[in-house]
């Protein structure tokens, strides 16, 4: 809680180890990793390179690679509003949602917390696949249309699959954008960014190179959600040792 002055708090660096792809060279791909620490990474000590590659294909330099040694300090301390105010000890949370972001229940969630005690919320959204995408993504699977038998290369959505999810990307972006607004509006904390569709693999890539004191997991109701049908709050709690609180949402607003 709060005690003590900024610099009397005891203090953890963290070592993880990033790898970054570029097609323009080593420097760009150092550079390339150190942003995407930094999406959730508060206070970057050190970046060292402990191996570079190259990607060959048909013996031609198709990609640079660098391996990266990145250490940060690992800090709950905030500074009191004034110089008079005690330090602040803070609570970071990882908010894993999709379509329930902007819904009542992961709001009023947030205010909970936020009323308990100071706050940090880093918001995760795998972004889903499309309705489109993921039909393209069926078809490609199968090699033919099993309506037609028509083979999936002859369809012009099965082209879909071959580049990203335009769509399913974009409708993420808008509902982690909209709900970034309203928690700032608030005066919250609060960064984010999309994910692996995968949910499971999106929270292990984020926790890879940063660190929560627990995991906020909102789904769309039993019965909706495909989350929930692949009992994923346990599979979470399994693999990332964290305590997983879960809140069911309820459908998603008109405008997401």
């Amino acid at each position: 809680m709060a005690t003590g002055t900024s610099g009397s708090h005891n203090r953890v660096e963290k070592v993880i180890t990033l790898v970054g792809a570029s097609d323009e060279g080593w420097e760009d791909a150092a550079r390339i990793a150190i942003r995407e620490a930094t999406k959730t990474i508060r206070d970057l000590r050190l970046a060292k390179v402990i191996q570079r590659d190259v990607l060959l294909i048909d013996n031609n330099v198709a990609q640079y690679r660098v391996k990266l040694q990145l250490a940060f300090q690992v800090d709950r301390w905030r500074p009191g509003a004034t110089k008079d105010e005690p330090d602040v000890e803070v609570t970071r949370w990882l908010i894993v949602a999709n379509q329930t972001l902007g819904t009542g229940e992961l709001v009023a969630e947030i205010d909970r917390l936020n009323k308990i005690g100071a706050c940090e919320f880093h918001l995760l959204v795998p972004a889903s696949h499309s309705k489109a995408y993921a039909r393209a993504r069926r078809l490609s699977m199968l090699g033919a249309d099993p309506v037609t038998g028509i083979p999936s290369e002859q369809l012009p959505a099965s082209e879909e699959f071959l580049g990203p999810d335009v769509e399913g990307i974009a409708a993420a972006q808008r509902r982690l954008d909209a709900q970034l607004a309203k928690i700032d509006a608030a005066s919250y904390a609060a960064t984010g960014e999309l994910g692996d569709p995968d949910p499971v693999r999106a929270i292990q890539a984020v926790l890879a190179r940063s660190s929560f004191d627990g995991i906020i997991l909102s789904t769309l109701p039993a019965g909706l959600s495909r989350w929930l049908r692949g009992d994923l709050v346990r599979r979470v709690e399994r693999e990332t040792g964290l305590p997983v609180t879960h809140i069911p949402g309820s459908a998603p607003p008109a405008e997401f």
